[in-house]
């Protein structure tokens, strides 16, 4: 059957859209041309692209029999429905969880949400935000897994570790996955970077959809693909773009909010996390 042998089940804003075109590069790893087809948390979903196994599995279809399949998303460590789901279908694949410090998750989650992009931040608002805050919350969601699946079909990483020590990740997850761990992937582009764009012109260039594409369209279109199309405007709005700086009161408060489910982690885990309830993290 053609059905994925690993899967990434997140968590969300922990790197999962730049992870996927990392593993996307191995050429013994077949992925779906598309990152967020998370039919394990929507099957049968009405208004989904993606809704039956049937048409999932033909997402496979070209994979060679010598390429491992695999799915990256970041919704399903916190999907009843996938646990379950993936259970049906897929019950010895192997699970690998991708882990930020919730307080730094919950700052990045808050920052790209539609409607706090259109006007100035009130950091406040992140208690108010469920999803935001739900998210960051990681010990029922692996308690739930941990209870359906078996101990040793799990990898876990820290966030920390694909953005600082790449070579150490990538040897360990290739290896965790069964292809060849040598392999390195081009790491200089970073999808879904967070923060906001530094020149109100340009920032007015990136909003306007339109006038991004007539420049893509008119001067670079004749000499590239469209993978290098899409390479360049995200390392153009890359480059303009300012990291947001967390204040001081709202880390501390987002370190109380998580305290107690860190610890939990830490103990389910047995990993280190005391670094993440440090308040003066960056």
């Amino acid at each position: 059957m053609n059905l994925p042998q690993f899967i990434v089940l997140g968590g969300h804003k922990c790197g999962t859209s730049s992870l996927h075109s990392y593993l996307d590069q191995h050429p013994e790893i077949y992925l779906p041309a598309i990152k967020g087809i998370d039919f394990f948390s929507r099957e049968g979903n009405p208004g989904q692209r993606i809704t039956t196994i049937e048409e999932y599995q033909a997402l496979y279809q070209d994979k060679s029999q010598e390429q491992i399949a695999g799915e990256v998303s970041s919704v399903y460590l916190n999907s009843p429905k996938a646990c379950r789901t993936i259970k049906k279908y897929v019950p010895d694949a192997k699970l690998i969880v991708v882990l930020r410090n919730p307080i730094d998750r919950a700052f990045s989650h808050f920052n790209v949400l539609k409607e706090t992009k259109k006007r100035e931040r009130d950091f406040q608002e992140i208690f108010t935000e469920k999803k935001v805050k739900k998210n960051g919350f990681y010990a029922a969601p692996l308690k739930m897994y941990l209870g359906e699946f078996g101990r040793e079909q799990f990898k876990f990483f820290l966030f920390d570790s694909l953005t600082k020590n790449q070579q150490e990740f990538f040897a360990d997850f290739f290896e965790f996955i069964g292809v060849d761990a040598s392999f390195m992937p081009d790491t200089s582009l970073i999808l879904r970077k967070g923060g906001k764009i530094k020149y109100n012109k340009i920032e007015r260039v990136f909003q306007q959809n339109n006038s991004l594409k007539k420049i893509l369209k008119f001067v670079v279109k004749p000499f590239t693909t469209p993978k290098q199309r899409l390479d360049l405007s995200v390392k153009m709005q890359n480059a303009f773009t300012k990291r947001i700086q967390m204040p001081s009161d709202i880390r501390k408060q987002l370190t109380e909010l998580y305290r107690e489910d860190i610890l939990q982690v830490q103990d389910l885990l047995e990993i280190d996390l005391s670094h993440w309830l440090k308040a003066s993290s960056k």
